[in-house]
């Protein structure tokens, strides 16, 4: 298993993350957020980076050790091998495919179970591509929900798993980014910054929706999905709780979750009233 996979991204592979955004978000600004304010969350992002690797390889050569994943793996790379440059676009397309999947349901798990600690990413006030932060004991639940399963599939081939994680790091912090540019009706399959920014907002209208990191279907498939308005741009954060402006904050955020007089909402499980869900969950009795 790749340690790093899903996990963390090298620090020149942030920081040339963080410029390709920092540019981008000087084209079609919605937003101006100066230099200096980006500062906090550069040094966060690195700090993640350090803290969150420390904290998952004793983690990973557990798995490793154990052997479950080539034990269980599916042999994907086997199968599509023989396709040549076909066969590796299917396997890149598939990983991103599973990997966003998966994504989808660690980010509900992490609203309805572990909202301290995902409040961090949630808390900036200011929200572009820098300020993508999130609290380093957040890479555990990356590792239970994506890595692990993920590991059980047979992904080889020429730079696949990091090709991979550069284009996810990349969208996940584009869309955090306040620019006008944005997917436009392709927003039905993919996730921009106008749809990723519902997902933040303060109005409680807006809570447990937009979970996804790439693709947009898995929210239209399970009933979290809110497509904004042309004119929507919703102030963002959490009620009551100031964004981290040093790493002590940073580390210490969760602790002063509880105190907050109005956090987000945690996620709930039931689905939109209408919703094709909905039928099957009204069964299940109180």
């Amino acid at each position: 298993m790749d340690v790093l996979f899903g996990l963390s991204a090298s620090i020149p592979t942030v920081l040339w993350i963080l410029l390709i955004c920092y540019i981008v978000e000087q084209i079609g600004i919605i937003e101006r957020h100066s230099l200096r304010s980006r500062v906090p969350g550069v040094l966060m992002n690195l700090a993640q980076v350090y803290l969150g690797i420390a904290l998952i390889v004793p983690v990973a050569q557990l798995w490793n050790f154990l052997g479950l994943g080539s034990v269980m793996r599916i042999p994907l790379w086997s199968w599509l091998s023989p396709f040549g440059l076909v066969g590796y676009s299917l396997q890149w397309l598939t990983l991103v495919v599973v990997a966003d999947f998966l994504a989808y349901w660690r980010h509900r798990a992490e609203h309805k179970w572990f909202w301290p600690i995902h409040a961090v990413h949630h808390s900036p006030t200011e929200l572009h591509a820098a300020n993508d932060i999130g609290h380093p004991v957040q890479i555990w639940f990356s590792l239970l929900f994506i890595t692990i399963p993920g590991s059980l599939i047979q992904f080889e081939g020429p730079g696949t798993p990091k090709s991979v994680a550069f284009f996810v790091a990349l969208l996940s912090y584009y869309i955090h980014s306040p620019v006008r540019l944005h997917f436009g009706p392709f927003r039905k399959l993919l996730v921009d910054n106008r749809y990723h920014r519902i997902h933040h907002s303060l109005e409680e209208r807006h809570f447990d929706k937009n979970f996804g990191i790439c693709f947009s279907i898995w929210d239209r498939l399970f009933g979290t999905a809110y497509d904004p308005a042309p004119d929507e741009w919703p102030s963002v954060g959490v009620a009551g709780l100031a964004p981290p402006r040093s790493l002590t904050d940073f580390l210490s955020l969760p602790a002063r979750v509880g105190r907050v007089s109005a956090p987000q909402a945690p996620c709930s499980d039931e689905p939109e009233p209408g919703h094709w869900l909905s039928s099957a969950t009204s069964s299940r009795g109180s």
